[in-house]
């Protein structure tokens, strides 16, 4: 019987090297928007102009070599920052927008990020050159690099918390910590008079980029402008907006960590739970046979299985309002969109995936997977790298507002990519630890051709490793094989049982089977032997 994929391009093709997703269709031609610049604060931005007026303080000295003409039309000048602050996620309700320091941090229990606005005059000349510059006010736990991104979304100094903080997106420039002070390229950026915001962003494990804000004065945040003087821009229009007045009454931040993360001094919801409960679910990925509802379908898989404790499932867009499609009941899902990164960062979905996060359940760990298996899509062009970890970030920042810690995001890349053959740094996929909450892994048994199953630590060692290097907890989202020359079903029982019986030692939270007649071949469990164990297993 022919099956038809319920999702069409939803899903991907294993192939005896790996699996690879259907490319998305493309809603419009290429080019990606740059995130919004919207802000809002009362403080107007000063200008020093250094080197050019009676009394101003010289920041370079343009030197003998130089053309006379040339130096003099050129002058650096200062912009310190109007608004800057910082955001605690184990401190959800809380703003520090009149402490001495801004950071960045990454710990198991103190995650943050940092906000900055520069306001340029409208009588600044033509701008060449501009730099951020921030200084660090302690030596100890900094990181290896520091990233400065778009940020999009109204906020306001004294305001802002982890609830309601604006949306970092993409990477505009990184810089490696060599010494006290860090220096940022925004020259792309900074064109003309009018407001610039950004984000400070750290994915250095246990370290924190903590620097001086504004309040500390001179060595707060300052952008840097090299400009020609008798040149003019015109200004870039500015944004307003309501004041968020939430959050006045701010309690006193701890200190940064250093050798140990301190633990939040408030919870919204109690102690924090993990996802899962130590035991490893059973689960499939969904297929509707002709003619099927997806609850029929699921009513199908249970009845084969004795009963499936998750379910994969595959949407091309938004997912379905809650209780979904099908109603999986109490089970914890393992549910996948794909959505471009581009339109992701611009907020096209914010509205759409806001209430999707508001709704979902409260009950159950729900496990939420952006665009599944980027590694081909990025290979072949259709978006980048760097534009899904950001809006992967975009995402994160969207469930985060709900409130709800049975939210999981949850990556799931090919655990071909951790071949060295693959030629592919995971890495480059992977938004880091402050966004990702689960690593989920599509692993198939590649040993088919050689007439072998693959016993599981060859096929699930690196995943198991890398997830306890990055401290996550691992789930495998896609697993299958073909039968193997000429079995009818023992051996790849065998290799059923092995599998999930190494899983389940190395405390996988799911194992979700690929049951599947696709068009590389047929992965599904139609004999007798196979279908006993997973039978067994669920």
């Amino acid at each position: 019987m022919q099956h038809r994929d319920p999702f069409p391009g939803g899903h991907h093709r294993p192939d005896p090297r790996r699996s690879q997703p259907v490319p998305p269709k493309r809603g419009r031609a290429g080019g990606r928007r740059r995130g919004s610049r919207r802000l809002l604060y009362t403080s107007a931005g000063t200008l020093l102009v250094l080197g050019g007026s009676a009394g101003a303080i010289a920041l370079s000295d343009p030197g003998s070599g130089r053309d006379a003409r040339a130096a003099a039309a050129l002058s650096e000048s200062v912009v310190p920052a109007s608004a800057d602050t910082y955001v605690v996620r184990e401190m959800p309700g809380a703003g520090f927008g009149d402490q001495r320091k801004i950071t960045a941090s990454v710990w198991p229990e103190w995650n943050t990020e940092a906000y900055l606005a520069f306001d340029v005059p409208r009588s600044t000349p033509r701008i060449t050159k501009a730099r951020v510059e921030l200084t660090f006010d302690r030596p100890d736990n900094r990181p290896r690099t520091v990233e400065l991104r778009t940020l999009s979304g109204d906020w306001d100094e004294t305001g802002t918390s982890w609830n309601n903080r604006p949306v970092a997106g993409r990477v505009i420039a990184t810089a490696a910590v060599k010494g006290d002070t860090v220096s940022f390229d925004v020259g792309s950026i900074v064109k003309r008079p009018g407001r610039y915001t950004f984000a400070v962003t750290n994915r250095n494990d246990r370290s924190a980029a903590s620097v001086h804000s504004r309040e500390s004065g001179r060595s707060g945040p300052r952008l840097v402008l090299t400009t020609r003087r008798g040149e003019h821009a015109t200004p870039s229009p500015s944004a307003t907006g309501t004041p968020d007045a939430s959050g006045t009454s701010l309690p006193v931040p701890g200190p940064e960590p250093t050798w140990q993360a301190p633990r939040p001094t408030t919870s919204p919801t109690g102690a924090a739970k993990g996802p899962g409960d130590g035991e490893t679910l059973c689960g499939i990925s969904l297929e509707l046979n002709p003619g099927e509802t997806f609850q029929e379908a699921l009513e199908r898989l249970d009845a084969k299985y004795g009963g499936l404790q998750t379910v994969r499932l595959f949407y091309r867009g938004v997912p379905p309002a809650w209780p979904g499609n099908p109603d999986l009941g109490k089970r914890p899902p393992i549910i996948s969109f794909k959505l471009a990164p581009e339109d992701v960062i611009a907020g096209k979905h914010d509205a759409e995936m806001t209430r999707w996060f508001a709704t979902a359940p409260r009950d159950r760990d729900v496990y939420w997977v952006y665009y599944h298996e980027p590694e081909d899509n990025i290979a072949k062009g259709e978006f980048t790298a760097a534009d899904y970890r950001a809006a992967w970030r975009h995402l994160r920042a969207l469930a985060d507002k709900a409130g709800n810690p049975r939210l999981h995001a949850t990556l799931v890349l090919m655990s071909w990519s951790l071949e060295p053959e693959s030629k592919r740094n995971w890495r480059d996929y992977y938004p880091g630890r402050d966004v990702i909450q689960v690593l989920g892994w599509d692993t198939y048994n590649l040993g088919w051709k050689k007439g072998v199953y693959d016993d599981p630590a060859t096929m699930y060692d690196r995943v198991v490793a890398i997830s306890k290097q990055e401290k996550l907890p691992f789930g495998i989202a896609e697993t299958g094989s073909y039968l193997v020359g000429d079995d009818k079903g023992e051996q790849r029982a065998a290799w059923i049982r092995a599998t999930n019986a190494y899983l389940k030692k190395h405390k996988a939270l799911w194992v979700s089977y690929f049951d599947l007649d696709w068009e590389t071949g047929d992965f599904r469990l139609l004999d007798g032997p196979s279908t006993k164990a997973w039978r067994d297993f669920c």
